[in-house]
């Protein structure tokens, strides 16, 4: 019998993985080590993905998560041409293990059984784990690769228990027939909801969200800030877009069970993230915690999953959120190549002594904050309460308003060091490299499109579903 293979799901996949493996040849054939070498394979294969994406049906919210996941994978790889000069950093290696993330990412946004969703979690998550330790001869890099393997292996084998439940209980692990099969009256509820919470923590974990958050922090600062920036954004798009799919086509039946769990996780988990961030003297520490805080946000709208805001609002914040948020990585990677730290006092004053990347970081912390001149944070933080107060989870609500207030605490703390005057002597920014160049020029294109989304929001909020 044979299986018929949905093209539209698993072309842009499969070309991310060809260019996987032609960025791995070129780098090893290649007669000099350079980031340009396996970085433009690389490079065409995320764009071909994009065009085979743009053939499916581009009105669904399964097309928009694959979308934001091939252009963050492509910003980062242009950006990581800042890390030219690591030598300790193998690029045809760093190449491949990016894009066959990306591959997974992609995967998993359009699997529609669970078989495939597990196997491309792990395609997602072991890509990631070694580019964390990537860094040869890095000591730090390699406690933070086993600190997110030992988290990831215990999330993975919860999940796997759940998807063993939910199979008994089931018969099928196609999503249609998952559907129907705990719909039906004869299985108890509470055998339901285990299997269902279970289910889901592999996606929980990969989310950043509360209990399965631990690994964030030192994660995002024991690897190099391309690769925090990558985790930060194409693995939370593929994590939620894969849960908001398994929670509104397979599990809509067991609504009950997880629907409380979803709302009291993307509470604490908010809550948590932003305390964590208050106490911060580091950039990337802070938007670690940020990170964490902002993956409750993204979580939140799916207590309304239900309705049609349930699951437009998530991918509308998600983008806004992905493009402020890599816009300031790629900020602040370039920072740690020209100054050597990204610890705030060193970025005090940078907004005047190099406006080049000291607004952009400006741009995207008031993005993140949700505060104006970036009118693009502000309506998205609307967007995505919206759904939560019109489904009556008004409690889950007031914690979102109260987050929002605590975010603006250390986004505009950050703001206010960028624009403060610098101690000491001005900085004079070098000349830099091409290298660098070309992740400054990433970095500003990213500023400029938050500048005309501020101006025109309606830009994301028409043409994402």
């Amino acid at each position: 019998m044979t299986i018929p293979i949905d093209w539209t799901v698993a072309g842009p996949a499969t070309i991310v993985l060809a260019g996987a493996l032609v960025a791995l040849l070129v780098d090893a054939f290649y007669p000099r080590r350079t980031w340009l070498g396996s970085g433009l394979p690389a490079t065409v294969a995320l764009v071909a993905a994009g065009g085979e994406l743009l053939r499916g049906d581009a009105g669904t919210y399964p097309f928009a998560f694959s979308a934001i996941v091939l252009a963050g994978t492509l910003f980062v790889v242009v950006a990581s041409n800042v890390m030219n000069f690591e030598n300790a950093m193998p690029p045809g290696e760093y190449h491949f293990l990016l894009l066959s993330a990306a591959a997974g990412g992609l995967l998993m946004v359009g699997a529609r059984d669970i078989v495939t969703l597990v196997v491309a979690l792990e395609l997602l998550s072991l890509p990631s784990i070694a580019l964390v330790g990537l860094r040869q001869g890095d000591r730090v890099a390699i406690r933070s690769a086993w600190t997110f393997f030992l988290a990831s292996v215990v999330s993975t084998a919860i999940t796997l228990m759940g998807v063993s439940l939910l199979y008994g209980i089931a018969g099928s692990l196609d999503y249609a027939k998952l559907r129907d099969g705990l719909a039906d009256p004869r299985v108890p509820d509470g055998v339901v909801a285990v299997a269902v919470v279970l289910t889901v923590v592999g996606l929980l974990f990969k989310l950043g969200a509360v209990p399965f958050h631990v690994w964030i922090p030192d994660t995002y600062g024991g690897t190099s800030v391309m690769v925090a920036g990558f985790l930060s954004t194409v693995s939370k798009a593929a994590a939620l877009g894969a849960l908001l799919t398994l929670l509104s086509v397979a599990l809509p039946s067991a609504h009950d069970a997880w629907q409380p769990v979803v709302g009291i996780v993307a509470a604490v988990t908010m809550t948590i993230g932003n305390v964590g961030a208050l106490r911060q003297d580091d950039a990337i520490g802070l938007l670690a915690w940020s990170s964490i805080a902002q993956a409750g946000f993204l979580l939140a709208p799916a207590v309304a999953i239900g309705t049609s805001e349930g699951l437009t609002a998530p991918v509308q914040y998600l983008a806004g959120y992905a493009l402020a948020n890599l816009v300031a990585f790629a900020a602040l990677a370039v920072v740690l190549r020209l100054r050597g730290s990204t610890g705030l006092e060193e970025l005090r004053g940078m907004a005047r002594s190099d406006p080049w990347m000291g607004i952009p970081l400006v741009l995207a912390g008031l993005t993140l904050a949700g505060f104006p001149p970036a009118v693009i944070g502000l309506v998205t933080k609307y967007v995505v309460i919206r759904p939560v107060v019109d489904s009556d989870h008004v409690w889950l609500a007031v914690v979102m308003g109260v987050n929002v207030m605590l975010g603006l605490a250390y986004y505009l703390r950050l703001v206010v060091i960028l624009c403060d005057r610098p101690d000491g002597d001005p900085y004079v920014s070098p000349s830099p490299p091409v290298s660098v160049r070309i992740a400054k020029s990433a970095v500003l294109l990213g500023a400029g499109a938050l500048v005309v989304l501020s101006a025109w929001p309606d830009l994301l909020l028409t043409h994402l579903p």
